[in-house]
């Protein structure tokens, strides 16, 4: 989307009612179009400041989306000026005598400037793109077909082994190590942060418990549905993925006695060192009941562990900005290694992915309907209109705005409720990233060989249970699950690199279903209070 308005000093207030309609239209919070004015404003003043004659100065005002980001762009003729020059001298200065300066000084990474054509242009951003990797992921998943087919009709064995094993295999494997690297850490944490967080949800009674036990609940029942579609929808073996799994760590004999007495570790290092998300996941649990049994005297370790957790995502998202290098080697391995005929299973996964989007969908409507008060139909109809938001942004995280603002306006539930309700519940309600875990899960077990006897099935339900709401809210979290659950029913981890190339579309879709639960359970939640709707 772009659109142009012309401002001048007569037309100003036009110009900012004009940018703050537009930025409506984007979904733009209150609080990005009231930064965007004032970021206009002293813009636009330093500008007409600048110009030789205000009264013939005219500035083009446009405002752009793409890739779920918001920015707008002023541009006007004149001699060279940078209004963001004197943001450095106040800087180097240490002077705050104007306002506007201090202004341009906090929000000084969402601005910038460039001199093009005679023009003085400078860039705001309202809101940071959220699918431009998306776009990325897609070209980098055809070029990688491209890429793998082409060696294979142009270059001899020989060569076509030794890129695979040199370049693509190096690439996947560092992946790998950089990704398990962080797995320990990041679910320790999470986990951590999530339980010293969740003593404040107690205090609030019982809306915390309510919104805790009910997104429980619709988790087990995805969890069941999960491991039951996936046996309906593989009941054979795909032996043409074992050929893309990297060499090395083959599939341990399961038992499930052993797993549950090797839940409490013999060293507080064992669960890092030996990358055992279960220990990890005990360990979690049990400094977090101590910690929140401390009482005032833990607030140290509490912000301690909630900037810890926050370096452990910052850390994850500095690893998955290699995921579309990634995807290209893995496609392109893939097609060295199997060819077309991979593709297969790895649509069906993709087709089962969308249907487990489907009955997530059905599961939040008949819980809304039960225990919400909510109309089957309308209720879907009102999930289906809001849906494209999470999908565009592709994190849960990213569209909290939208989702209260959704739930307040379009359902009736207190904003304040919501504000609390639904950054909590975002860690109960990966439904659609458990369902999918779970089909991924029983179709690995099937072509590795594993029984899914009554044990594995049981340790497969166990963990999938665990991960569905200990994931990390953070780009990547689908693939750690898969290494958890991958993990506790003995399938190689090797095996994950087989769906690096259509993680990032699986994310986009999982990430719908997640908000969607998420919007379930705070209206199930908040059912009480929607009387006090402000």
């Amino acid at each position: 989307m772009k659109h142009i308005f012309r401002a001048t000093g007569e037309n100003y207030g036009e110009a900012v009612k004009w940018l703050d309609g537009e930025l409506a239209k984007t979904k733009a919070t209150e609080e990005e179009r009231l930064t965007a004015q004032l970021l206009f404003e002293e813009c636009f003043t330093r500008m007409e400041g600048a110009c030789a004659s205000s009264e013939e100065f005219t500035a083009e005002l446009c405002v752009r989306q793409r890739w779920g980001g918001v920015s707008f762009r002023l541009s006007s003729k004149g001699e060279a000026f940078n209004p963001l020059e004197t943001v450095k001298r106040l800087r180097d200065d240490e002077s705050e005598e104007d306002v506007g300066l201090v202004l341009l000084l906090a929000y000084k990474d969402r601005v910038s400037y460039a001199r093009k054509d005679g023009n003085n242009v400078i860039f705001v951003k309202v809101r940071a793109p959220g699918g431009k990797q998306t776009g990325m992921v897609f070209a980098s998943l055809a070029l990688g077909v491209l890429c793998g087919l082409s060696m294979k009709a142009c270059l001899n064995e020989a060569a076509v082994r030794w890129i695979d094993a040199m370049i693509f295999g190096s690439m996947q494997e560092m992946f790998m190590n950089a990704l398990l690297m962080m797995v320990a850490p990041m679910v320790f944490f999470a986990v951590l942060s999530g339980i010293t967080g969740i003593s404040d949800a107690e205090d609030v009674g019982r809306i915390g418990g309510k919104l805790v036990g009910v997104s429980l609940v619709k988790l087990l029942a995805t969890t069941v549905i999960g491991i039951a579609a996936g046996v309906v929808f593989f009941p054979h073996a795909s032996p043409e993925l074992l050929a893309s799994v990297p060499a090395g760590g083959t599939a341990a004999e399961f038992s499930l006695r052993d797993t549950i007495v090797g839940v409490i570790p013999k060293s507080l290092l064992t669960p890092f060192v030996g990358g055992n998300i279960l220990q990890v996941l005990f360990l979690a649990c049990f400094f977090g009941v101590m910690i929140n049994r401390a009482g005032d005297r833990a607030l140290p370790a509490k912000e301690a562990i909630e900037f810890l957790n926050r370096l452990c995502m910052d850390m994850i998202n500095v690893v998955v900005r290699f995921i579309p290098l990634l995807v290209f080697a893995s496609m392109a391995h893939l097609m060295i290694s199997t060819g077309l005929d991979a593709l297969f299973p790895l649509g069906k996964v993709l087709l089962g992915a969308v249907a487990g989007l489907a009955l997530v969908f059905l599961v939040c409507a008949a819980f809304a309907a039960a225990f919400g008060g909510a109309s089957i139909l309308p209720f879907l109809r009102q999930l289906a209109g809001f849906a494209p938001v999470p999908f565009a942004l592709n994190s849960s995280n990213a569209c909290l705005p939208q989702t209260i603002a959704f739930c307040a306006e379009k359902l009736g539930v207190n904003r304040k409720l919501a504000m609390f309700t639904l950054p909590v519940g975002i860690q109960f309600n990966m439904n659609s990233t458990g369902f999918y875990i779970a089909i991924v899960a029983v179709l690995m077990a099937r072509t590795c060989g594993i029984a899914l006897d009554a044990d594995t099935l049981l340790s497969m339900f166990v963990s999938l249970l665990i991960v569905s709401f200990t994931l990390p809210g953070c780009p990547g979290a689908v693939l750690i699950g898969l290494s958890s659950v991958f993990a506790a029913v003995g399938i190689p981890m090797g095996a994950v690199t087989v769906f690096l190339c259509i993680d990032p579309v699986v994310s986009m879709i999982s990430t719908t279903g997640n908000v969607m639960s998420n919007i379930t359970s705070t209206l199930i939640a908040g059912k009480p209070q929607q009387e006090s709707r402000p």
